[in-house]
C-alpha cells in the first residue's frame, strides 16, 4: 500500500546517513557539549550549540542546495534555556536530507532540568516536628535559589510543574495517601446537582466532608492542592483548597469548580504537602523562602546522586515548523516542563531512533502536514500523553501518510490520569504499527477520524485506575469510518469502576470498525468484555482469539428511538454533515453502510473467533448481535501460542493469526 512504500522511502534515507556513500556525498557538522560556537563545526573544532549548527545549516543550503547535510552530535549533556525552532530555512530536499543524528556509539542528551547539589540534613526543630516522627536525619534540604533557580512554577498547573529526578527516576511530589485515594464523606455544596442514572447526591460546589482527621493538620499548611475524581470516574481534575475547617472537618475548594460537580464519597488525595514526607522519594518546594525538602530514596546518598530539578517551562524543547525532509535521529531529551517535540505541516520529517523520557506534559506532537514519520523511538515516563499526531482530511479523505512504527510508549498518564493516551489520532489515514504501549491509568489509544490502521501492536496494563474505557477509545461520531484493528495483542486490561475496562471500547455510536486477528488476554472487568460496543452499528469482530477474558464481548444496545434521537441531535448534525458530508458521493461510494446510518440499529457481526478460558462469551447479549461460528473452548493447560498456531486456528475455521510478527522489531533501546 501506499503509505508502506513511504515510509519504506523515508527509511531508505535515514540508513543512507551512516553509508559511506552518502558521507562522501554529504556536508558534514560536528556539535559537541565541549565545542565552542566560535569555531567552524568540524569533527576536531565542534560548535557546542544546536542553534548555531542550525545557523551554519541554513548558510550551507543557501550557498549549495541540492546537498545532504548531517549534523553529528557527540555524546553529553546539552543544557537548553529556550526551544531550537526549525522552520521551512531549515529543510532538505527529496533525497538530500537535512540530519541532526547522534554520533555513532554516543548518547547526546538535550535536558531541560539543572542539577541540585548543595544538600544538607534538616535540622529545624520547628520543621521537624511538623513531620511524622521518626525522621530526624533523614530529610534534606537544598536552597534552589542558590543553585540558580528562580521560576518556582505550579505544583499542579499542565506545563508548569517542576519536578523532581533521583538518577533519573521520578521522585512523588509530597502527598497523602501515599498511594490510591481517601474517600469523602458527604458534599455540602448549595447547589443541588440533578440525580443522575448512577443516583449520587451531588452539588455544584466543592465543598464537602473529610473523614480522616489526619487532614486537620492540613489547615496549616500554605498551598493544599487535591487530585481527585470528583464526580465520574472518568474525569479526573487537581483543585486548589481555598480554605480547611478543622473543627467541622470541612474541606472548601476555589473556583474554578469541576464540570461535573461533586458526588458524596468521592475519592481524592492530598498533594503539595510539607506534613505529608513520610516516605522515601518525596520531597516538597517551599515557594516563599526557595527552600527544596526531600526524602531521598532507601539507599541514596544525596552528594553522590544525580538529582535534577526541570526548570524548562516553554510548550517544547525543538519546534519543526513547516520543515521538510528534516530528520532527528538517535537523540535523546528528557526533563522538561512541558512537551518534548512539535512537527507542524510540512512533509516526510523523521524522529528516529530517539529517547524521549521524563516530560510534564507530552512526548511528540505532529499536527498536519504530510508523510511524517517516528520510528524505533522509546518514549516514556510522562506527566499527559506520548503521541499526538493529526493529519488529513477527513472532508476530501486525503490520507496523511503519517506512520508510527516500532516504537515503545510507556508509563504515561501519571498526573493527568485520563484521556491522555500513548497515541491520540485525529483526521485521516494514519498508520500505527508494531509497537509497545503500556502502564497507564487510562487508555492507549484514541482515535478521532478516518482511515487509520492500527496493526501489530502490544498494548497492556493500560485502563488500570479510570473507568468506563478501553485500551482503545473511540467516542460519539458514526462518521468515523474505515477504521482497521488488526494483528494486535491486547494484555492485562482489568481496570475500571462502575462500568468497566475493555480491550477495545466502541463508545457512543462508533461504527464500521474492523477488528479482525486480535488477541485479547486478561482484558475486560465489570460489566465490560475484550470487546466492548456501545450503542454503535456495522461492526465487525471476526477472527479473534480471547484468552482468560472475562467475557470475550459485551454490548450496550440503544435501540431504534435514541439511535435516531442522536442522529438528529444538533451535535450529531454537525459532526455527519458540517464536519464532513456523508451524503456525499466520496463518502458513499467509499463507506457504503452509510447508505442505510437510519437503519439496522445495534446490529454488528461477530463472527469466526475463538474464545479460551473465558468466564463469559458475551455481556449484555442482544438478538441484534449477528454471531457466527463462535466457538469456546477450554485450555486444558495449553498456552496461549498453541491456540495462536495455525493448525489450531483453522480446525475452529480462523485465519492465521502471526503472533511472532507482534511488538517492535527494530528499536535498539529494547534489543
Amino acid at each position: 500500500m501506499k503509505i508502506k512504500y513511504i515510509i519504506i522511502a523515508i527509511i531508505s534515507l535515514l540508513f543512507l546517513t551512516v553509508s559511506s556513500y552518502g558521507q562522501r556525498k554529504a556536508v558534514e557538522f560536528f556539535v559537541s557539549p565541549g565545542g565552542n560556537d566560535l569555531n567552524p563545526g568540524t569533527e576536531s573544532a565542534p560548535f557546542q550549540s544546536l542553534e548555531k549548527a542550525k545557523t551554519a545549516v541554513r548558510s550551507r543550503l543557501r550557498e549549495t542546495p541540492g546537498k545532504s547535510i548531517f549534523v553529528n552530535i557527540k555524546g553529553g549533556i546539552y543544557y537548553l534555556d529556550a526551544p531550537v525552532v526549525f522552520t521551512s530555512e531549515d529543510s532538505g530536499e527529496e533525497g538530500h536530507p537535512v540530519a541532526y543524528k547522534a554520533v555513532d556509539g554516543e548518547k547526546p542528551v538535550f535536558t531541560g532540568s539543572r542539577e541540585l547539589k548543595n544538600w544538607r540534613l534538616l535540622d529545624d526543630p520547628g520543621k521537624l516536628e511538623l513531620l511524622s516522627p521518626g525522621l530526624k536525619e533523614k530529610i534534606y534540604v537544598c536552597d534552589v535559589k542558590a543553585a540558580g533557580i528562580s521560576n518556582f512554577g505550579d505544583p499542579t498547573e499542565t506545563g508548569k510543574r517542576p519536578e523532581l529526578f533521583c538518577n533519573g527516576q521520578l521522585q512523588m511530589l509530597a502527598r497523602w495517601p501515599n498511594t490510591g485515594f481517601v474517600n469523602a464523606g458527604l458534599v455540602k455544596g448549595e447547589t443541588e446537582l440533578p440525580l443522575t442514572y448512577i443516583k449520587k447526591h451531588g452539588t455544584v460546589e466543592g465543598v464537602f466532608e473529610y473523614i480522616d482527621e489526619r487532614q486537620d493538620r492540613w489547615a496549616a499548611e500554605n498551598d493544599v492542592r487535591l487530585g481527585g475524581y470528583w464526580y465520574w470516574d472518568w474525569s479526573d481534575e487537581f483543585q486548589k483548597v481555598e480554605k480547611i475547617d478543622a473543627r467541622s472537618k470541612i474541606m472548601y475548594l476555589g473556583k474554578p469548580y469541576h464540570h461535573y460537580g461533586y458526588k458524596d464519597s468521592l475519592r481524592y488525595f492530598g498533594l503539595n504537602l510539607f506534613r505529608e514526607i513520610d516516605v522515601p522519594g518525596e520531597w516538597y518546594l517551599d515557594r516563599t523562602d526557595g527552600l527544596l525538602y526531600w526524602f531521598p530514596p532507601e539507599g541514596v546518598a544525596p552528594g553522590n546522586a544525580k538529582v535534577t530539578l526541570s526548570v524548562f517551562d516553554a510548550p517544547f524543547m525543538i519546534e519543526m515548523k513547516n520543515c521538510s525532509n528534516l530528520t532527528l535521529n538517535g537523540l535523546g531529551f528528557e526533563e522538561g516542563r512541558g512537551s518534548a517535540i512539535s512537527v507542524t505541516e510540512g512533509n516526510h520529517c523523521l524522529i528516529s531512533n530517539c529517547r524521549i523520557e521524563r516530560f510534564g506534559k507530552d512526548g511528540i506532537h505532529i499536527m498536519g502536514g504530510r508523510a511524517h514519520g517516528i520510528s524505533g523511538s522509546l518514549l516514556r515516563t510522562f506527566g499527559c500523553g506520548g503521541i499526538k499526531i493529526k493529519g488529513g482530511d477527513r472532508k476530501t479523505l486525503t490520507p496523511a501518510e503519517h506512520v508510527i512504527e516500532n516504537t515503545v510508549v510507556e508509563h504515561f498518564s501519571l498526573f493527568k490520569r485520563t484521556y491522555e493516551p500513548a497515541v491520540h489520532m485525529d483526521g485521516c489515514g494514519i498508520s500505527v504499527r508494531n509497537n509497545r504501549f503500556r502502564y497507564s491509568s487510562s487508555s492507549a489509544m484514541r482515535f478521532e477520524g478516518n482511515d487509520f490502521i492500527v496493526e501489530y501492536n502490544e498494548v497492556s496494563h493500560v485502563v488500570n485506575e479510570s473507568d468506563d474505557q478501553g485500551a482503545v477509545d473511540i467516542w460519539y461520531n458514526p462518521s468515523y469510518r474505515g477504521n482497521v484493528i488488526r494483528y494486535n495483542r491486547w494484555s492485562d486490561i482489568k481496570g475500571g469502576t462502575l462500568h468497566g475496562a475493555a480491550g477495545i471500547r466502541l463508545d457512543d455510536m462508533i461504527s464500521g470498525v474492523a477488528i479482525f486477528g486480535n488477541v485479547f488476554e486478561r482484558c475486560g472487568a465489570v460489566h465490560f468484555g475484550g470487546v466492548q460496543i456501545h450503542g454503535g452499528k456495522d461492526n465487525l469482530v471476526s477472527n479473534n482469539l480471547f484468552f482468560d477474558c472475562l467475557a470475550a464481548f459485551s454490548f450496550s444496545p440503544w435501540g431504534e428511538k435514541r439511535w435516531i434521537e442522536q442522529l438528529e441531535s444538533p451535535a450529531i448534525q454537525k459532526k455527519i454533515y458540517e464536519d464532513v458530508d456523508i451524503r456525499s458521493d466520496l463518502y458513499q461510494n467509499k463507506y457504503p453502510e452509510l447508505k442505510n446510518i437510519r437503519e439496522n440499529a445495534d446490529v454488528n457481526t461477530i463472527k469466526d473467533n475463538l474464545i479460551v478460558d473465558c468466564e463469559k462469551d458475551f455481556i449484555r447479549d442482544h438478538e441484534k448481535l449477528v454471531k457466527e461460528n463462535n466457538t469456546s473452548v477450554r485450555s486444558n493447560g495449553k498456552s496461549i501460542e498453541y491456540f495462536c498456531s495455525v493448525k489450531v486456528l483453522k480446525k475452529y475455521g480462523l485465519k492465521s493469526i502471526p503472533l511472532q510478527k507482534i511488538g517492535p522489531h527494530h528499536n535498539k533501546w529494547i534489543e
